[in-house]
Protein backbone atom coordinates (compact mmCIF):
# COMPACT_ATOMS: atom_id res chain seq x y z
CA UNK A 1 0.00 0.00 0.00
CA UNK A 2 1.46 3.66 -0.42
CA UNK A 3 1.95 5.90 2.43
CA UNK A 4 -1.12 7.76 2.06
CA UNK A 5 -3.30 4.88 2.68
CA UNK A 6 -1.76 3.30 5.77
CA UNK A 7 -1.73 6.02 7.05
CA UNK A 8 -5.56 6.09 6.34
CA UNK A 9 -5.97 2.93 8.07
CA UNK A 10 -3.77 3.51 11.43
CA UNK A 11 -6.37 6.89 11.31
CA UNK A 12 -9.36 4.77 11.41
CA UNK A 13 -8.45 1.81 13.79
CA UNK A 14 -6.04 4.11 16.05
CA UNK A 15 -8.50 7.14 15.98
CA UNK A 16 -7.20 10.59 15.81
CA UNK A 17 -8.40 13.96 16.50
CA UNK A 18 -5.77 15.57 14.06
CA UNK A 19 -8.35 16.21 11.60
CA UNK A 20 -11.00 17.78 13.45
CA UNK A 21 -12.01 21.01 12.44
CA UNK A 22 -15.14 23.14 13.55
CA UNK A 23 -17.33 22.68 10.93
CA UNK A 24 -16.81 19.08 11.84
CA UNK A 25 -17.73 19.52 15.33
CA UNK A 26 -20.29 21.58 14.87
CA UNK A 27 -22.05 18.73 12.67
CA UNK A 28 -21.57 16.34 15.82
CA UNK A 29 -22.66 19.16 17.99
CA UNK A 30 -26.07 19.25 15.77
CA UNK A 31 -26.71 15.53 16.00
CA UNK A 32 -25.95 15.97 19.85
CA UNK A 33 -28.19 18.80 20.48
CA UNK A 34 -30.75 16.77 18.14
CA UNK A 35 -30.92 13.19 20.15
CA UNK A 36 -29.28 14.18 23.62
CA UNK A 37 -32.52 15.81 25.04
CA UNK A 38 -34.79 13.14 24.08
CA UNK A 39 -32.54 10.63 25.60
CA UNK A 40 -32.42 12.83 29.03
CA UNK A 41 -36.17 13.23 28.69
CA UNK A 42 -36.88 9.43 28.13
CA UNK A 43 -33.78 8.56 31.10
CA UNK A 44 -37.01 7.36 33.23
CA UNK A 45 -37.79 4.53 31.06
CA UNK A 46 -34.38 3.86 31.22
CA UNK A 47 -34.48 3.76 34.79
CA UNK A 48 -37.25 1.43 35.07
CA UNK A 49 -35.33 -0.84 32.42
CA UNK A 50 -32.72 -1.16 34.39
CA UNK A 51 -35.15 -3.17 37.14
CA UNK A 52 -35.89 -5.21 34.56
CA UNK A 53 -38.65 -5.50 31.54
CA UNK A 54 -41.33 -7.04 33.30
CA UNK A 55 -40.98 -3.86 35.91
CA UNK A 56 -40.75 -1.32 33.42
CA UNK A 57 -43.61 -2.56 31.27
CA UNK A 58 -45.85 -2.79 34.55
CA UNK A 59 -44.92 0.97 34.67
CA UNK A 60 -45.91 1.78 31.47
CA UNK A 61 -42.51 1.74 29.40
CA UNK A 62 -42.98 0.00 25.73
CA UNK A 63 -39.50 -2.29 26.34
CA UNK A 64 -39.37 -3.24 22.88
CA UNK A 65 -39.58 0.52 21.79
CA UNK A 66 -37.60 2.17 24.39
CA UNK A 67 -34.97 -0.23 23.26
CA UNK A 68 -34.93 -0.35 19.51
CA UNK A 69 -35.37 4.20 19.86
CA UNK A 70 -32.67 4.23 22.30
CA UNK A 71 -30.21 1.97 20.56
CA UNK A 72 -31.05 4.02 17.02
CA UNK A 73 -30.37 7.36 18.51
CA UNK A 74 -26.49 5.98 20.49
CA UNK A 75 -26.05 4.65 17.28
CA UNK A 76 -26.49 7.88 15.71
CA UNK A 77 -24.45 9.38 18.29
CA UNK A 78 -21.50 7.03 17.80
CA UNK A 79 -21.59 7.34 14.11
CA UNK A 80 -21.48 11.01 13.78
CA UNK A 81 -18.66 10.74 16.17
CA UNK A 82 -16.38 8.16 14.92
CA UNK A 83 -16.87 9.20 11.01
CA UNK A 84 -14.67 12.28 11.95
CA UNK A 85 -12.61 11.14 14.67
CA UNK A 86 -12.45 7.30 13.57
CA UNK A 87 -12.18 4.21 16.58
CA UNK A 88 -10.93 5.77 19.67
CA UNK A 89 -11.23 3.03 21.93
CA UNK A 90 -12.36 2.33 25.28
CA UNK A 91 -13.88 5.99 25.97
CA UNK A 92 -16.93 4.81 25.08
CA UNK A 93 -16.80 1.39 27.38
CA UNK A 94 -14.67 3.51 30.54
CA UNK A 95 -16.34 6.72 30.95
CA UNK A 96 -19.77 5.44 31.50
CA UNK A 97 -18.48 2.64 34.44
CA UNK A 98 -16.28 5.90 35.93
CA UNK A 99 -19.53 8.32 35.61
CA UNK A 100 -21.83 5.59 37.97
CA UNK A 101 -19.27 4.97 40.10
CA UNK A 102 -19.13 8.76 40.95
CA UNK A 103 -22.46 9.72 40.21
CA UNK A 104 -24.78 6.81 40.33
CA UNK A 105 -27.29 5.01 38.06
CA UNK A 106 -29.64 7.49 37.56
CA UNK A 107 -30.21 8.20 33.77
CA UNK A 108 -30.96 11.73 34.21
CA UNK A 109 -27.67 12.54 35.85
CA UNK A 110 -25.45 9.23 34.27
CA UNK A 111 -26.02 10.49 30.32
CA UNK A 112 -24.76 14.03 30.52
CA UNK A 113 -22.02 12.75 33.05
CA UNK A 114 -21.10 10.41 31.02
CA UNK A 115 -20.57 12.70 28.29
CA UNK A 116 -18.61 15.06 30.42
CA UNK A 117 -16.12 12.13 31.48
CA UNK A 118 -15.53 10.70 28.14
CA UNK A 119 -14.53 13.97 27.20
CA UNK A 120 -12.30 15.08 29.91
CA UNK A 121 -10.93 11.25 29.23
CA UNK A 122 -10.49 12.25 25.55
CA UNK A 123 -9.08 15.77 26.06
CA UNK A 124 -6.68 14.44 28.47
CA UNK A 125 -5.90 11.43 26.38
CA UNK A 126 -5.30 13.78 23.40
CA UNK A 127 -2.92 15.97 25.55
CA UNK A 128 -1.06 13.30 26.54
CA UNK A 129 -0.41 11.49 23.04
CA UNK A 130 0.99 14.66 21.54
CA UNK A 131 3.17 15.93 24.57
CA UNK A 132 4.56 12.70 25.50
CA UNK A 133 6.72 12.12 22.80
CA UNK A 134 6.81 15.62 21.05
CA UNK A 135 6.93 16.28 18.45
CA UNK A 136 5.95 12.76 17.49
CA UNK A 137 2.39 12.50 18.26
CA UNK A 138 1.30 9.09 19.29
CA UNK A 139 -2.07 8.05 18.30
CA UNK A 140 -5.24 8.92 20.35
CA UNK A 141 -6.70 5.19 21.31
CA UNK A 142 -3.48 4.24 22.36
CA UNK A 143 -3.50 6.09 25.23
CA UNK A 144 -7.19 5.78 25.47
CA UNK A 145 -6.06 2.12 25.61
CA UNK A 146 -3.42 2.29 28.40
CA UNK A 147 -6.37 3.66 30.63
CA UNK A 148 -9.28 1.34 29.42
CA UNK A 149 -7.58 -1.74 29.87
CA UNK A 150 -6.29 -1.50 33.39
CA UNK A 151 -9.23 -0.18 34.32
CA UNK A 152 -11.59 -3.05 32.95
CA UNK A 153 -9.05 -5.55 34.86
CA UNK A 154 -9.90 -3.39 37.96
CA UNK A 155 -12.97 -4.02 37.35
CA UNK A 156 -13.47 -7.50 36.47
CA UNK A 157 -10.72 -8.25 39.76
CA UNK A 158 -13.57 -6.14 42.03
CA UNK A 159 -16.68 -8.29 40.54
CA UNK A 160 -14.86 -11.28 41.13
CA UNK A 161 -14.19 -10.37 44.25
CA UNK A 162 -17.39 -9.40 45.47
CA UNK A 163 -18.47 -13.18 43.99
CA UNK A 164 -17.21 -14.64 46.71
Amino acid sequence: ARSEQVHEVVFWMMGSLGRSSWEKAGMVLAVLIICLPYLIIRSWDLNALGAGDETAASLGVDVERTRVVHTMLASLITASIICFTGTIGFIDLVSPHIARMAIGGDHRFLLPGSALVGALLLLGSDTLSRVLLAPMVLPVGIMTSFLGVPFFVYLFLRRKREEH
